[in-house]
């Protein structure tokens, strides 16, 4: 994968890149503005400059690209909420996808691109694995994202842009494992993989521990170890991974506080972003991280910090969150024309290769060419044990073969981009809050105070 630049270094390039120009052209017209909202590091180096070129072959106009950041759903959703930015292109998680439809906050992509009135014009929107289209449930496969649904209605307000799961990045290195109270191990893999979501709760692990600064990321491993693993007093086994992290009763989210409470005193600290460079420096030894930042964490970005550290990414069998951001239109914008044109490149095969590419994330769009940059990128020459089966992503009707080898040594960073159907069917979708909301921000100040 290419090298990222650090979020300093984003901020110094897009401000000369895509401020600089509007302000030395002065006022332009709105009409030739497209805002853009995004999370931070989460998107191909040349992807923008692209797009412009894309939006005047297709308009015969220009176009200039304003792109902000964000690090958290919450606060992108209250800049849309409250202060009704007029922000033409968002990327929030699936669960703020459902919420924001349910309070009207979001527009109906348009049916059909040949009706913006420039002739006929490729759609590629429907070039998103099956797994991440709501009320598909391929083939029998248990999951049904549903959360782009309406009054029976699916895949109106968005589509997918990336997907990945939520897992414990550590290093291999570590030794504190030795003193686990959960019992004698050989490695630090052999601790992770037998204990599970645990590990985050150990003692010995006292000050080396970072977990994510989100209520949501944070609060639903903290739902699954107190209600899924076997370490905790308030274990139910018979209850499922999105019962466990979609739990909003009183009487389990008081549990689930008293839990996360308890951890944070063994924590070296809440982090949104940092802790993939933290861990590298060796200041911490485990952490919750998102599968993408996983990948980068293990590769390049050892590369651009000229550190290295042996690590490993691992979804717990307990379960864990698979989540996808997809692309949508908050109601306020006001260049509907481009952000449709927006999403429709955004889903263009070549250009899902150059966003995965860049940010280690696990691109939503499903294509030939996107299958082969896998095997150029991931493929062994030789028959390994570790055969994949991808066609639960692409579509068992995808017309082509989904299947490859991938060599040990590659095996655990590309299966933290490319989970597997073990993996993806242990795993479960978050859900809006709904009238819980206020509740379970309650809890998190709690926890935080």
């Amino acid at each position: 994968m290419k090298r990222r630049l650090t979020v300093i270094a984003i901020l110094f390039t897009l401000t000369l890149s895509l401020v600089l120009p509007l302000v030395l052209s002065g006022c332009a017209p709105r009409d030739e503005i497209l805002k853009v909202y995004n999370w931070s590091e989460y998107i191909g180096e040349d992807v923008i400059e692209e797009f412009e070129q894309y939006y005047h072959e297709i308009t015969g106009k220009n176009i200039t690209v304003k792109y902000d950041l964000f690090d958290e759903n919450e606060l992108m959703y209250s800049q849309i909420k409250t202060t009704q930015a007029d922000y033409d292109v968002i990327c929030p998680s699936d669960y703020m996808v459902e919420k924001m439809i349910k309070e009207n906050l979001l527009l109906k992509l348009e049916a059909n691109l040949n009706d913006l009135g420039f002739g006929e014009i490729e759609d590629y929107r429907n070039d998103i694995s099956p797994l991440l289209m709501s009320g598909n449930t391929q083939d029998g496969y248990y999951f049904d994202y549903d959360y782009d649904s309406q009054s029976g209605e699916y895949n109106l307000y968005s589509r997918a842009y990336t997907m990945g799961t939520l897992g414990i990045l550590y290093a291999n290195d570590a030794t504190a494992y030795k003193n686990s109270k959960y019992g004698t191990y050989s490695s630090m893999q052999e601790y992770v993989e037998s204990n599970g979501w645990a590990v985050l709760w150990d003692e010995a692990f006292n000050q080396r521990i970072m977990m994510k600064n989100s209520v949501r990321d944070t609060y639903a491993i903290g739902a699954i170890y107190t209600l899924l693993n076997e370490y905790s007093s308030e274990f139910l086994p018979n209850i499922t991974p999105s019962m466990a992290l979609n739990a909003t009763d009183p009487t389990n989210v008081a549990k689930i506080e008293k839990q996360l409470i308890a951890q944070k005193k063994l924590l070296k600290g809440y982090e949104n972003d940092e802790g993939k460079e933290v861990i590298i420096t060796g200041d911490i030894d485990m952490t919750l991280q998102w599968a993408g930042d996983a990948v980068y964490s293990m590769g390049d970005l050892q590369e651009e910090l000229s550190r290295e550290r042996d690590m490993s990414y691992f979804v717990p069998y307990e379960g864990s969150n698979l989540f996808c951001d997809a692309w949508c239109i908050p109601k306020y914008s006001r260049n509907t024309l481009a952000a449709n044109l927006w999403i429709n490149f955004m889903c263009k095969g070549e250009i899902a290769i150059e966003n995965m590419d860049y940010i280690g994330y696990t691109s939503g769009v499903v294509s030939q060419e996107v299958f082969d940059y896998i095997v150029e990128n991931w493929a062994s020459e030789e028959e390994t044990e570790y055969f994949i089966d991808l066609s639960y992503f692409f579509g068992a009707d995808c017309g082509f073969d989904t299947t490859l080898y991938v060599a040990e040594e590659d095996y655990n960073a590309f299966e933290a981009q490319f989970p597997t159907l073990e993996i993806v069917q242990r795993c479960a979708v978050m859900k809006d809050y709904g009238d819980q909301t206020r509740a379970m921000n309650r809890m998190w100040r709690n926890v935080k105070a």
